[in-house]
């Protein structure tokens, strides 16, 4: 039974009681004889409403009592909850801060990482274009080849030697577009290639005895040594530097010295 309901029936309780005292001894005053004095009743009237008001400043008090430790209960277990609220808030501040630190230190490192490999994407273009700087500037042809004997790269000189643009060059097989043909026209077989050996046999191979077609169909004797592409103890492909031998050959004008 609720609290509330218990103080308010033995209120009432407390008031049917005084009231029915009340209503018999009035109903006494009205039937009794004239003689008997009236004061006594008068008397107990009053000693009748004095402990009705004793009987309800005892329940009163009794439930104010209670509800002030009702009271001091909320307040202990508020004081608990703030404080268990104090603590978890702490505990979430210092992981934040942690967390924080750990981001902080990650993006510190991220950053240096960044910048890092931003510095060295930039070394790497700058000596990729002195490397086609040099590659342009020499008067030998070079080409590089992969595993498979399909051109990487070519120089300019290269290019102009066999008639081609070089990104027609590249991606292509190198064997069957300029050397797929001997000199008295039988066909070359690639196994038989010693240009194409070098990446094979990690050996260096060279000869001044081959010739290379031109995309108009002519052919060149040309001069040429094969060198094989080390990657970490693989052979990876192989860089091809040429040069044509009836240019060498060609007899200088009167009055120039060799």
């Amino acid at each position: 039974m609720p609290a509330q309901t218990r103080l308010l029936g033995q209120l009432g309780m407390s008031f049917f009681v005084a009231a029915v005292l009340l209503a018999l001894m009035d109903r006494q005053m009205l039937i009794g004889p004239e003689e008997v004095r009236q004061w006594p009743f008068a008397l107990l009237s009053f000693l009748v409403m004095v402990g009705l008001f004793f009987a309800v400043a005892v329940l009163v008090r009794a439930q104010v009592g209670k509800l002030g430790r009702d009271l001091g209960e909320l307040e202990r277990r508020l004081d608990e909850t703030g404080g268990e609220l104090a603590a978890v808030k702490e505990d979430l501040e210092q992981r934040v801060e942690r967390r924080t630190f750990e981001i902080s230190v990650a993006n510190a490192s991220l950053n240096r990482e960044i910048a890092e490999r931003i510095q060295a994407e930039t070394e790497t273009r700058r000596i990729k274009r002195r490397m086609e700087l040099i590659l342009e500037s020499a008067g030998e042809g070079i080409f590089g080849l992969d595993i498979d004997g399909r051109v990487t790269f070519v120089n300019r000189a290269a290019a102009l030697m066999l008639g081609w643009e070089a990104d027609d060059l590249v991606g292509q097989s190198h064997h069957g577009l300029i050397h797929h043909t001997r000199a008295d026209g039988e066909p070359y077989p690639v196994s038989q290639c010693p240009i194409h050996q070098a990446y094979r046999d990690g050996k260096i191979h060279f000869g001044g005895d081959e010739i290379f077609w031109r995309r108009d169909g002519t052919s060149f004797p040309v001069e040429y040594m094969s060198t094989p592409i080390l990657e970490n103890r693989r052979l990876t492909g192989a860089v091809v530097v040429f040069r044509d031998l009836t240019v060498c050959r060609q007899p200088l004008p009167p009055g120039e010295r060799p």
